[in-house]
């Protein structure tokens, strides 16, 4: 099954709308208890108290000076007194709490559809690629659907008090092959009594791929589907068979060169495993032919070398269609100061994070764009 995120995102964005229109027409704040009550499917609510428990730890780390000596006992305890007083007195405008609760909506519809990729995103996205039995705690206390995932988990962590991603990650394939998940539809039933929808508009058809040539529009579409009204200069780029097919036949081109970068597969070095490591497919012999080179101008961000067509390629499919994760990367690729720290943030961070393994041509694109910033 393959969700289109551009869609849960519209959803979620229209349903957080509407609950907050009918919400703060009456009040300008809300709290914690109107939090737990306030959408239709407790799940929502609990992804919302969830998200400000993360604001709540953040702010209490950044409470800390290192100018007082915030170990001691007497200001550990004072300290602790205080957050918990604090966390009793929520209090959100509408213009901070909109956006979490459509996250939470997003979070929700994930959940959902695609139980399986919710929770691999959760042990994926653990700090320093390691699950720890506290951040194992709150997924078990804020995810209501499909829970006995989360309980199973921490049974299989049993005393440790952390373990590898990877260890995870073979507890939850392990886990999921043995479990049954729940039906959705009764959720969505009252998810749809507030904002009308049909749950097939978040699924896309498992044939249409994002490089296909648009077909004739139906009533609900994707963002995919208009691509033959984009402006000439935000069309397609030529396809990978046809850019290796003729620098096969003529050599790369001078000019397309860019220097020390030949097939893309052979830029990663480092220590560290590579992208290149990760990238490897077994069956194409030599490489993963070059993509997109149609451009050798130097860029000023990643972003200004990036297509409308390809950017929703790279948001979907080396960034599992979260957009901020993918500018938050855009933007720490462009504090870089040479391609080769480029290289080495993209092998330790992104690669394994989002498993490009799989996506290996989407991702040899994406460093194309990278290399042109560095050139």
């Amino acid at each position: 099954m393959k969700l289109d995120f551009s869609a849960i995102e519209n959803y979620g964005q229209k349903y957080a709308n509407q609950v907050c229109d009918d919400f703060f027409n009456r009040t300008a704040t809300i709290n914690g208890q109107q939090i737990l009550k306030l959408s239709n499917v407790a799940q929502v609510n609990m992804f919302v108290v969830s998200d400000l428990f993360e604001k709540w730890k953040a702010d209490t780390e950044a409470f800390k000076s290192p100018y007082f000596n915030f170990d001691s006992d007497d200001v550990k305890a004072a300290l602790k007194t205080f957050m918990n007083t604090a966390s009793q007195n929520i209090m959100v405008k509408r213009e901070h709490f909109e956006p979490m609760l459509s996250k939470a909506v997003v979070k929700t519809i994930i959940l959902l559809l695609d139980p399986s990729k919710y929770f691999d995103d959760f042990v994926r996205d653990s700090p320093e690629f390691t699950l720890t039995k506290e951040r194992l705690a709150q997924l078990a206390k804020y995810t209501k659907i499909n829970s006995h995932i989360a309980k199973s988990m921490t049974e299989k962590m049993g005393n440790d008090d952390k373990v590898y991603v990877t260890v995870a990650l073979n507890w939850l394939n392990e886990i999921s092959d043995n479990v049954a998940f729940e039906n959705v539809d009764k959720y969505f039933e009252t998810l749809s009594a507030k904002v009308p929808f049909k749950k097939e508009d978040f699924i896309k058809a498992s044939a249409r791929l994002v490089e296909e040539i648009p077909v004739k529009k139906a009533a609900s579409q994707s963002f995919f589907d208009i691509e033959d009204e984009l402006d000439d200069e935000n069309a397609p780029l030529p396809t990978v068979d046809k850019i290796q097919a003729e620098i096969d036949r003529k050599g790369t081109p001078a000019e397309m060169k860019l220097p020390g970068l030949d097939r893309l597969n052979d830029t990663f070095v480092g220590d560290l495993p590579t992208v290149n490591d990760l990238l490897k497919r077994d069956n194409v012999a030599g490489g993963t032919p070059l993509a997109d080179l149609a451009f050798n101008r130097p860029i000023k961000s990643i972003a200004d070398g990036v297509s409308l067509n390809q950017k929703f390629v790279f948001i979907g499919k080396l960034f599992d269609g979260d957009i901020n994760a993918y500018s938050n990367a855009i933007d720490k690729i462009d504090a870089c100061s040479n391609l080769s720290d480029a290289k080495n943030y993209m092998n330790k961070y992104l690669a394994p994070k989002y498993n490009w393994i799989s996506v290996a041509e989407e991702a040899n694109d994406f460093l194309e764009v990278v290399a042109r910033k560095f050139h």
